[in-house]
């Protein structure tokens, strides 16, 4: 039988067997390499694309020209009101509200007024709050430069025993008297002496656009009061309604309510509770429009954050300090309808698309306009908890490479053991070879013998 070996010019004989291994760990280091970066395009059908809703903020643009007309260096500056930059901030101050107020910046706790005497020229036309005892309330006067308003004047004893003067352009509620807790946010225009009705030395002067009543402090909520929920009307999406107010718009005693009842008592419940509570799908959309579904009924909703947005809260017997909205895309609800959650609590940032999973309580619908100009409406939630689901953490992360190293270990060890037996193969069939030469060797000259 004729054995073929492997000759001079075959590539695999022309490799010693150490370069050959090394070539084998580059191949294997290659198709790793590949399988990591790798990813499949897939065309997604189910999920549509979300369309957002607007979430422009307008602030109002200042006239640093007509405001530094305002001076307060000297006491005889201090003691006069200049006309012109106090009607300027009343105009500007009529369209800011909870959410334009964090676009400008209104911190969340109140400086101090020795702060504010002390960096004038840094705090000077910010956007600040402060609240106190109404010690004064003048009578409205003219002098507002938009029709049906008048200019109204306030002075807050603050609990340290410093005054703050405020000018604002909204009637106060009634229930607001001398003695009373309030709050005024405002630009501030500039430091002021008075010497009637009393004299006061170098306070701060706001301008806004409303005095705010503050509220005694509720106790912990531990139970819903669904009566707050009985007069709630939100079939109908004309501007103005219910179903169109955003979460500035709609501060009311039921809002606070489930807020607190969310943060104070459904946050605590059990997993087990949670887990049992009904998830936000398409199999339950014509059971919250046909109003089967109480106020208050805790839902599991998952999906991928769109937007967020935070806000500080504007005074509430809650306690809520600040709001936090989030749109969530839900795949199983709603064919691109976004989903609004509202949280009693401050939720600095996220990653971009997170994936959450909201434990939270149906509150009403909500209405809005996307940035295409499209009506949708959606069923919103008030939030008692939110978890992150389906990320890659670093500890994952970090296993999955664990795992693909020993991967690419074994890999080079199999081939090095194959190469290995291949090449132990190859040398015995060599020495085969060899003896069967010496024999045949050998063997001929006794043959030539035997023949003489």
């Amino acid at each position: 039988m004729r054995m073929t070996v492997p000759g001079p010019h075959d590539f695999p004989a022309t490799l010693r067997p150490g370069v050959r291994f090394v070539v084998a760990g580059v191949l294997v280091a290659l198709l790793a390499y590949g399988f990591l970066l790798w990813q499949p395009t897939t065309t997604t059908t189910t999920q549509p694309t979300p369309v957002v809703p607007t979430n422009t903020v307008a602030v109002p643009q200042l006239d640093a020209k007509v405001l530094a007309e305002a001076k307060d260096e000297r006491r005889e500056q201090r003691l006069v009101l200049e006309p012109a930059p106090l009607q300027h901030l009343l105009a500007k101050s009529l369209d800011v509200g909870p959410t334009v107020a964090a676009a400008l910046g209104l911190p969340e706790q109140p400086i101090d007024v020795a702060t504010v005497r002390r960096d004038l020229a840094r705090l000077r036309w910010r956007w600040l709050a402060y609240e106190g005892e109404l010690e004064e309330l003048s009578a409205p006067r003219a002098g507002h430069p938009v029709r049906g308003h008048s200019i109204h004047e306030a002075t807050l004893k603050l609990s340290g025993g410093e005054r703050v003067l405020f000018a604002f352009s909204e009637p106060p509620p009634s229930s607001l008297v001398q003695g009373a807790m309030v709050r005024a946010e405002g630009f501030l225009l500039k430091l002021r002496d008075t010497t009637y009705p009393q004299a006061i030395d170098r306070a701060p002067m706001l301008v806004g656009r409303r005095l705010q009543r503050t509220y005694p402090p509720w106790e912990p909520v531990t139970s819903l009061d669904t009566a707050l929920f009985a007069g709630l009307d939100d079939t109908t999406s004309w501007p103005g309604d219910l179903a169109c107010r955003t979460i500035d718009e709609d501060q009311t005693p039921a809002t606070w309510h489930l807020a607190a009842f969310a943060r104070d008592s459904a946050a605590g419940l059990p997993d087990a509770y949670w887990h049992a509570a009904p998830a936000l799908t398409n199999a339950v959309h014509e059971r919250l429009v046909a109003g089967d579904v109480a106020r208050g009924t805790a839902f599991r909703i998952r999906g991928t954050v769109v937007q967020r947005s935070t806000l500080i809260a504007p005074p509430n017997p809650a306690g809520i300090a600040a709001w936090t909205v989030l749109w969530l895309q839900v795949r199983e609800y709603g064919g691109g309808v976004l989903v609004p959650i509202w949280l009693a609590w401050n939720v600095p940032e996220l990653p971009e698309r997170s994936s959450l999973e909201v434990h939270g309580l149906w509150y009403r619908w909500q209405a809005y306009e996307t940035v295409h100009g499209d009506r949708r409406r959606a069923p919103l939630f008030v939030a008692a908890a939110t978890e992150s689901v389906g990320a890659n953490t670093p500890s994952d992360l970090g296993t999955v490479t664990l795992w693909l190293a020993a991967a690419t270990v074994a890999s080079l060890g199999l081939v090095f053991w194959l190469q290995r037996r291949a090449n132990l193969r190859t040398l015995r069939h060599a020495r085969d070879l060899d003896d069967r030469r010496r024999r045949r060797a050998s063997a001929a000259p006794r043959a030539t013998d035997a023949a003489d």
